[in-house]
């Protein structure tokens, strides 16, 4: 990147950072001061948004929808947006690492804007329990059980004071059907290591209880590598010392989250935050009479790998 360029990200992250905290100050009735980390978290975050609104405006240019709000940050709700970023920046959420955030537009009508959703994905959800929780766990292990693996589970009991388990992948290239999954939580206490089971039965209400079956339909080891995810970072004992107004700001967020997946699948686009490649979809508009026939996909590996982006091309934020 150009020094030129540099200076522009520089200059942009900067308006986007003084208008975030002054919406969130008008908002909330009081004024909100960020760390150095905080501050950089919200730089990453800028830089995510400005490259999806610039990946959406170059789709809305290639397929001819001129009649369509341009993608740029004067058709941005930044009302709403302020909440929510400070919110996920005080949370520790990172932009820039894959399944913390996935910014999804949506067309408000009433407002004659974008609305930038901020959802949190599965891996930053399970990073901002962990540090909420009573004691963090040194380590996590994960594992989607196979039909033609060895596993079996040591829970704790009168002879056995420390669950463990036994796990050995016995044929890597042809392990067969899945059968169920498991969640280690590892603490500095052995004693205190837990054992998380789940079921095939279980990821099997988890599907039928989702609003659409299209996503575990096509990509049904991501969405229980997802579910479990879940399910093992639901047994961590959250702090009440550690809940602040984000954590719960997020965490109460998720049930409007569920009303806009569903607007989102009536209108032929689905969300999900697994990971495959990262693509622009289409937002969902409030107005019908735009159409959306497009998938938004988030790669989800195990680990947490950082994501480059562009140089801002949407003229950054014109506050």
């Amino acid at each position: 990147m150009s020094t030129q360029n540099e200076l522009a990200v520089k200059t942009s992250s900067e308006r986007f950072l003084n208008n975030i905290q002054a919406q969130f100050a008008a908002e909330a009735g009081s004024p909100v001061a960020f760390s150095d980390y905080e501050k950089a978290l919200a730089q990453h975050l800028f830089l995510k948004l400005d490259s999806v609104l610039q990946d959406f405006e170059a789709k809305r240019i290639n397929s001819g929808k001129t009649q369509q709000a341009p993608y740029n940050w004067h058709n941005i709700n930044m009302r709403k947006l302020s909440l929510d970023a400070v919110h996920t920046v005080q949370l520790g959420l990172d932009a820039l690492i894959a399944n913390h955030i996935h910014p999804v537009p949506y067309f408000n009508g009433k407002e004659k804007k974008y609305d930038l959703d901020l959802r949190v994905g599965y891996i930053g959800k399970a990073y901002y329990r962990m540090e909420a929780a009573v004691e963090k766990p040194k380590d996590v292990v994960i594992e989607l059980v196979y039909s033609t693996d060895h596993f079996k589970p040591m829970k704790k009991s009168f002879s056995n004071s420390i669950e463990s388990y036994e796990f050995e992948i016995q044929k890597p290239f042809d392990r067969g059907e899945i059968v169920g999954g498991f969640g280690y939580l590892v603490y500095d206490d052995p004693a205190k290591n837990k054992l998380i089971l789940v079921s095939e039965a279980d990821f099997d209400k988890s599907r039928k209880a989702a609003k659409g079956d299209t996503f575990w339909s096509k990509h049904p080891a991501e969405m229980r590598f997802k579910t479990l995810v879940h399910r093992v970072t639901e047994k961590l004992q959250i702090d009440p010392k550690k809940v602040n107004a984000s954590y719960l700001y997020v965490e109460n967020k998720e049930s409007e989250d569920e009303v806009r997946k569903e607007i989102s699948e009536n209108a032929n686009k689905d969300v999900i935050d697994v990971e495959f490649s990262e693509t622009p979809d289409e937002p969902v508009n409030k107005e019908p009479k735009v159409e959306n026939h497009s998938e938004h996909f988030e790669e989800a590996p195990p680990q947490q790998e950082q994501m480059e982006f562009a140089p801002t091309g949407t003229g950054g934020p014109g506050f």
